[in-house]
């Protein structure tokens, strides 16, 4: 059946039931003043019911209307006095067909009046408190009757990602014209009420019958115009940032909210400044949901013994012999799911909560190094550790308390910072990373070449250890590579520094290794990570190998 005929035929129902109500009321009700003896008796007031429903189901016309005709059949038609035959006063049934009339007329004035106002308050209620635009009420309104009218759609969501900075930093009024101008632009390829606003720094468009058929590229092409190129507004040149989410609804049974948070989910991609139009992908949705669940489970993990260290040997290649351990830090969830470092280890820092991973894993190093030195087994062992933690006076001091009360010597324990992580103008890192070297820690540089410094600046770093990243040695096959990794670990040398090499995995990359004079190795050519007591046993069985 087509949809909007069957919208019609139901009007035309409806009207058709409200006329037999009125119709029946007052034959109802003319034959009850008749046979209660006539218009003598209150009962005739009851007109005023049909007059009233009137009224309030087709207006204030139709009620004066109503009401005359009421006070007609209610007139010379039914006698004051029935067993009397005394028939009414012309005066009297006019007087009262004139008062029903006025009755009808009011009474739906007065409705007009009352759902005009409601109108406007629900109108007020659909406009957003910042732009001339539909806020997401509505727009939750009208894609739940797109949904009922089985249409398909598509919802853009555009964030603009650096407004709240433009109107602190460059000019509070200026984000209005900003939005204005944009807004201006997309109504040429759609109608206005298809744009929404959410919140300030949020758009929404609701693709709509009159939107063109390449209307989605023609927005994607205005939104481009903007973070392609700086723009010029009141006479500032500014960039504007903006992430477009869409979904594309093909009549799944969603709700409307699912629907827009569907949207919004979908400019979530990319880096936070990044500009693009991104389209939603489940995946990404439970991806997001998964780490809202490891966030709350993380934050128990210690306490409820789920994490633990294991311990990843390295080699020294000149000499045949282990020459430490770097710690790392797993996560067992609710006993049998293992979460990855790589997914936990961000969260953590996001939440605040890395800095009591910090001090466990610092925690049961400590205990397992002196539980393997009264076993003879002497291991230096390195432990990642954050710039936030190494500069942080609280942290030094909790861990130097830890170390002197389990006597422990602190030149077994060798800092572990990501090149990324290292400024080398910063100058209370660098103080401080002297100061742990003077206490007798040794510093490693891990990842490197992955981040931001030079050679020349990593020169100006007080470190004793390089640790060249796992990305270089998957490619040491390559002559390029080959030759800067033969570069980073002449430059270490000439200051007298140690190179390490992570994530060696085959005897090709190891003997390439050993002819550019590497000192260090690790990598699961020689072992995974390994828990305490499979350490002990990898121990002994290679310095048995040795003899």
């Amino acid at each position: 059946m087509n949809p909007i005929f069957g919208r019609e035929d139901k009007n035309w129902r409806t009207i058709l039931v409200k006329f037999l109500i009125i119709t029946i009321s007052i034959v109802a009700i003319l034959y009850f003043v008749l046979i209660t003896g006539g218009t003598k008796k209150v009962f005739v007031q009851l007109m005023y019911i049909p007059i009233i429903l009137s009224s309030t189901f087709w207006g204030s016309y139709v009620g004066l209307l109503v009401g005359l005709i009421c006070g007609i059949l209610a007139g010379p038609f039914i006698p004051l006095d029935v067993s009397n035959a005394i028939m009414q006063d012309p005066l009297n049934w006019i007087s009262r067909s004139l008062i029903f009339s006025f009755i009808g007329f009011f009474t739906g004035q007065m409705i007009e009046r009352i759902n005009r106002l409601n109108l406007e308050k629900q109108e007020r209620n659909f406009k957003s408190p910042f732009y001339d635009l539909p806020n997401a009420q509505r727009l939750l309104n009208d894609i739940k009757n797109r949904i009922k009218s089985k249409e398909y759609f598509k919802l853009l969501s555009i964030k603009l990602t650096n407004l709240n900075e433009i109107e602190k930093y460059v000019d509070n009024k200026i984000v209005f014209d900003i939005v204005d101008n944009i807004v201006k632009r997309l109504m040429h390829y759609c109608d206005r009420q298809a744009i929404y606003s959410y919140e300030k720094d949020e758009l929404i468009v609701l693709t709509c019958k009159n939107c063109s058929e390449n209307y989605e590229d023609k927005v994607k092409e205005v939104l481009e115009d903007y973070f392609a190129s700086p723009i010029t507004i009141n006479g500032y040149k500014i960039r504007v940032s903006l992430k477009v989410g869409v979904y594309i609804y093909k009549g799944e049974d969603n709700s409307p909210i699912d629907i827009y948070n569907k949207a919004r989910i979908a400019y979530e991609q990319g880096e936070i400044k990044e500009s693009g139009v991104y389209y939603y992908d489940v995946n990404l949705e439970n991806k997001r949901r998964e780490i809202h669940n490891i966030t709350g489970a993380l934050l128990e993990s210690i306490q409820r013994n789920e994490m633990f260290v294991v311990y990843q040997p390295k080699i020294d290649i000149i000499n045949n012999k282990i020459s430490g351990v770097e710690a790392l830090v797993r996560w067992k969830r609710n006993g049998n799911e293992f979460i990855g470092p790589n997914i936990f280890i961000p969260i953590a820092e996001e939440i605040g909560f890395i800095n009591k991973i910090s001090k466990f894993v610092f925690d049961n190093v400590t205990t397992q190094i002196k539980e393997w030195k009264s076993k003879g087994i002497e291991l230096k062992c390195s432990v990642n550790t954050s710039v936030h933690e190494l500069i942080d006076d609280t942290y030094i001091a909790w861990a130097n308390d830890i170390i002197t009360s389990k006597k422990v010597d602190r030149t077994e324990f060798e800092i572990e910072l990501t090149e990324r992580a290292i400024s080398y103008n910063d100058t209370r890192l660098i103080n401080k990373m002297n100061y742990l070297k003077g206490l007798g820690y040794q510093i490693s540089i891990d990842d490197f070449g992955t981040g931001y410094n030079s050679l020349m600046s990593v020169g100006e770093i007080p470190f004793d250890k390089l640790k060249i990243d796992k990305y270089f040695i998957d490619r040491i096959h390559k002559i390029e590579i080959a030759e800067l990794i033969k570069l980073f670990i002449e430059y270490a040398h000439t200051l007298g520094k140690v190179v390490i090499a992570e994530g060696v995995e085959t005897e090709e990359q190891l003997n390439t290794l050993k002819m550019m004079n590497c000192d260090e190795v690790q990598g699961y050519y020689y072992s995974k990570p390994l828990l305490p007591e499979d350490i002990e046993t990898f121990y002994h069985e290679f310095n048995k190998a040795k003899v």
